[in-house]
């Protein structure tokens, strides 16, 4: 359509109450161009009113509880500015404060209230499921999605707790509908500004996790339905003592130590547990693999476990693992399956082209495979830069930059022009090319 100039727009017949006006509409479907002869705008006009519209959006839930939430006079100012409060944003708050009338006011102060209620019952159901109390805390969060169904926080407990109980179908169906409704949502607010099912006025409490988070509870439920198939438990109490032994490292009074020193503390108390698991050989994997559902201490010695035990499908099941994404676990995962070399090369190629749409997860192999220096493993890197997915390409790029193989470069450099300059393409072409010139 043709801008409209300014002298020849048509008049609205009434000027808009409220200055969103025209976004509304836009959102509820009504076409640009009766929305620019409704009111007298240019197109120009009425893109930049959308694009207002949506950064004002992304500041009001800041702002609002800014405006709101009770702070002293002389503690730091919440807007970062390091100033204290009264010598920054407390005159502009008050102003704010008086300029909304007393009924809003009075909604917007118990909004923010309920948010905050609703925070300490999230964080109690997170307490229970670290104390292991699967069965209260998805009670707890169902209760709670009664009042609160677009909290992601809340199906988070319930999807961990059902891992924990073993429902593994139960888990697997919730993940994947909040996955599906975090890929919706993400493209309804950057295409509008706010989210669908938080409504215009968002007078619904939400909270969304991205689509990455969901994808990756998603594959894990679908692992744990999965493994409970492949592997299933022959119910030996001799394995499951062994395995509650193990289980002692999420004892944190028993371990204070956190990150490094936590860890060598567990594993030097629990060593004898440890060796005994390894010595049970391959049918201890069943009793080992539901520890690994939710991020524990003790699932943190399952990558080292599953290597000494001698399954044949302890590859296999490295890979699938480290694409869990759990700190250290993930990354000794990645670490033994690097250590294999080339024995580890066709047990990743499998997993990379197998379960495809989870292949965001799979960046830790990539990198696996660039550290080692096969030609299988390089023409599968060669293969994975003509992928879809601009972030997968990227993570391959660094891959085939750490092989350092001149024979790359024509593949980064379609793969370059295909998606532009991404920072790890350029830098893995930088890289391959020092490495010819030395």
């Amino acid at each position: 359509m043709t801008d409209i100039p300014a002298s020849a727009a048509p008049k609205p017949l009434s000027p808009p109450s409220n200055p969103w006006q025209p976004v509304y509409d836009i959102f509820q479907g009504v076409s640009r161009e009766t929305v620019c002869a409704r009111y007298g705008l240019r197109e120009q006009d009425l893109d930049k009113l959308i694009e207002d519209y949506k950064m004002s959006r992304r500041q009001m839930a800041l702002a609002d509880e800014l405006i709101v939430r009770k702070v002293n006079r002389n503690d730091p100012c919440p807007c970062g500015s390091g100033k204290k409060y009264k010598k920054c944003c407390l005159p502009h708050h008050e102003e704010a404060r008086k300029a909304i009338p007393k009924d809003e006011l009075q909604k917007l102060e118990e909004r923010i209230h309920q948010r905050e209620k609703l925070q300490e019952d999230v964080n109690r159901g997170f307490q229970a499921l670290m104390e292991e109390s699967y069965g209260k805390a998805r009670k707890f969060a169902e209760q709670l999605l009664e009042r609160f169904p677009e909290d992601d926080r809340l199906h988070d407990i319930v999807v961990s707790a059902c891992l924990g109980q073993g429902d593994y179908d139960a888990a697997f169906y919730r993940a994947r509908t909040r996955y599906q409704v975090a890929v919706e949502e993400k493209e309804f607010f950057q295409e509008n500004g706010y989210h669908k099912r938080e409504g215009l006025e968002r007078t619904q409490l939400v909270h969304f996790y991205s689509p990455s988070t969901w994808l990756e509870k998603f594959w894990i439920a679908q692992r744990a339905r999965t493994y409970a198939e492949e592997f299933p438990n022959d119910g030996d109490p001799l394995k499951a003592r062994l395995v509650t032994k193990l289980k002692a490292a999420n004892d944190l009074k028993r371990f204070p130590q956190k990150d490094a020193e936590g860890i060598e503390a567990r594993r030097k108390a629990l060593g004898p547990a440890m060796d005994e698991i390894v010595k049970t050989g391959p049918a201890v994997v069943p009793y080992l693999l539901p520890l690994c559902y939710n991020f524990s201490w003790a699932s943190l010695f399952v990558p080292e476990l599953l290597k000494g035990c001698g399954h044949g499908e302890s590859p296999r099941l490295l890979a699938e693992l480290s694409m869990f994404r759990f700190p250290y676990f993930s990354q000794m995962c990645l670490k033994y399956l690097e250590e294999m070399g080339a024995a580890a090369v066709p047990v990743i190629e499998k997993t990379l082209f197998e379960n495809t749409a989870f292949d965001e997860l799979k960046t830790g192999l990539l990198m696996v495979l660039g550290g080692i220096t096969t030609d299988r493993s390089f023409q599968i890197l060669v293969r994975m830069t003509e992928h879809d997915n601009p972030y997968v390409v990227n993570w391959t790029a660094q891959a085939l930059g750490r092989q350092k193989n001149p024979d790359a470069l024509p593949y980064l450099e379609r793969a370059k022009e295909r998606l532009g300059a991404l920072s790890k393409i350029q830098g893995a072409i930088q890289d391959i090319v020092q490495q010819m010139g030395r």
